[in-house]
């Protein structure tokens, strides 16, 4: 809650300094009338500009750096509409129709950015690489080292619960956690209290969050049920959190201070992480929770179960994180758009699958997902058609293969 009011406070900050530098008087949200607040962003949004600093000409192609980013301008909008029904004032800056103009003159800036040349794509958090992920796995199954073992809970808790790593953690304590067994004998943990989030504050209007979430052994060098366990062993008796400093030197079997980490240390686990695992790019806390929901999409969960996992309330904030597809899958999608236009590809397409054999059957059944071939151009029923998450199956025998 606390960074939502610094995010909003910056952004009312950026407005009333390009008032003071436009020469125009400071907006007081409490009694200003719909009339001149409208004036006023329609002047905003057509005119203003980023302050060029050395940082930004330093990370922006000059002729990129002159404008705000896409994003900055629609947040700031959304930021001053939330001030006003925060302080109670009946104004919708997005919605009321004295503020059309001024929303089209927003729309009209975005749009010659795009023609201009001057909109820049949103960078949006790193997903995890799966040959980063091997290297992590790798990294962090060493027990024996307290920061390690350390890592190793705090990663795995924040890949399997879908959390925000500032939020999350901070909350746990060694008694937080239920370990079980489901019907099969598996072994699982959970949480056995409720968590405040970004989206889940508490209170009489929120709804109940999903409380079965499940984190199962892996019976594997690594694993995460384990680690919690080695952790909490480890844990000082006295400690009232999870996340506590390790100790330089352990004393008798406890490798942790009572000490608990702040919010702020949580931020440098994950680029620590990346440094020790030794992976192509550093990585931040909230790459974990954007790989976590790009994992499940790509193995193919309901958008409604992703939801269920991370705690959003609506598809559009998911597409935003399941946005993209895995290397392998884009440079298969170049290659079959690599066609000649004559059934073959320039570049030839490796199978997704080696399973033929020499002496193969007379008839077999063939999936569209396993054909060695890349077909550019196609008929029937297939053409021009987009099928999600089906399985085709075609009886095909020696002779027609042939």
């Amino acid at each position: 809650e606390n960074e939502k009011k610094n995010t909003l406070k910056n952004k009312l900050m950026k407005f009333t300094e390009w008032c003071i530098e436009s020469g125009l008087p400071v907006i007081d949200f409490s009694t200003v009338a719909s009339s001149e607040l409208a004036n006023h962003l329609r002047t905003f949004y057509a005119s203003a500009t980023p302050k060029q600093t050395e940082a930004r000409k330093k990370s922006l192609p000059e002729n990129l750096s002159i404008e705000y980013h896409k994003n900055t301008l629609k947040n700031l909008r959304a930021a001053l509409n939330r001030h006003l029904k925060d302080i109670g004032r009946q104004i919708d800056i997005v919605q009321d129709k004295e503020f059309k103009q001024a929303n089209d003159t927003l729309n009209a800036k975005l749009e010659y950015m795009v023609k201009s040349g001057l909109s820049r794509p949103t960078q949006h958090k790193k997903i995890i690489s799966p040959l980063d992920q091997q290297k992590i796995a790798s990294y962090l199954e060493d027990d024996s080292n307290a920061q390690v073992l350390q890592y190793n809970v705090w990663y795995s808790l924040a890949i399997h619960f879908v959390s925000r790593g500032l939020e999350f953690h901070h909350q746990l304590s060694t008694t937080s956690f239920e370990f079980l067994h489901d019907e099969v004998g598996r072994r699982y943990v959970t949480i056995a209290h409720e968590t405040q989030q970004k989206n889940r504050q508490g209170g009489l209007k929120e709804q109940e969050a999903i409380a079965d979430k499940r984190m199962y052994a892996t019976n594997e060098k690594g694993c995460p049920v384990a680690a919690l366990e080695k952790m909490i062993e480890h844990s000082d008796p006295c400690a009232s959190a999870l996340f506590c400093r390790a100790r330089r030197s352990p004393v008798m079997n406890i490798w942790y201070t009572s000490k608990a980490l702040s919010k702020t240390m949580f931020t440098k686990f994950m680029p620590s992480i990346s440094e020790g695992a030794g992976c192509v790019s550093s990585y931040t806390a909230h790459s974990v929770r954007a790989t976590a929901i790009q994992i499940l999409s790509d193995a193919g969960f309901d958008t409604r179960h992703i939801m269920l996992m991370s705690g959003h309330r609506n598809e559009a904030s998911i597409r935003s994180y399941s946005r993209d597809c895995a290397d392998a899958q884009k440079r298969e999608k170049s290659d079959v758009l690599s066609c000649k236009g004559d059934g073959s590809s320039i570049v030839p397409v490796l199978p997704l699958s080696s399973t033929s054999s020499r002496n193969e059957p007379k008839s077999r059944d063939l999936a569209i997902a396993s054909t060695s071939t890349s077909v550019c151009a196609t008929s029937g029923f297939l053409a021009n058609s987009i099928f999600n998450n089906c399985s085709f199956n075609f009886n095909m025998n020696k002779e027609t293969l042939n």
